[in-house]
């Protein structure tokens, strides 16, 4: 295996979060069942449906590691 990317690239936790999110949707979209299914609730919040959301816990957990081998760590609170 090559060498991993260490940038040690801090970025501030509302960024990380986007990043982490928007990962997770791309690795349930290409290795789980396709597309995560959403709805809008009465007040217009957006959620996922159960499995979407199982599914989305699922991947969330390698999007995290992914960042952290890639070099991106978390910044304070």
């Amino acid at each position: 295996m090559s060498n991993l990317v260490s940038n040690n690239l801090v970025l501030p936790i509302e960024q990380w979060l986007e990043m982490q999110c928007d990962l997770t949707v791309i690795l349930a979209e290409e290795y789980g069942d396709g597309g995560l299914v959403s709805y809008l609730d009465g007040n217009g919040d957006e959620y996922y449906t159960e499995q979407s959301q199982e599914r989305f816990n699922m991947y969330n957990d390698e999007a995290e590691s992914i960042m952290s081998r890639l070099g991106f760590t978390q910044g304070e609170l």
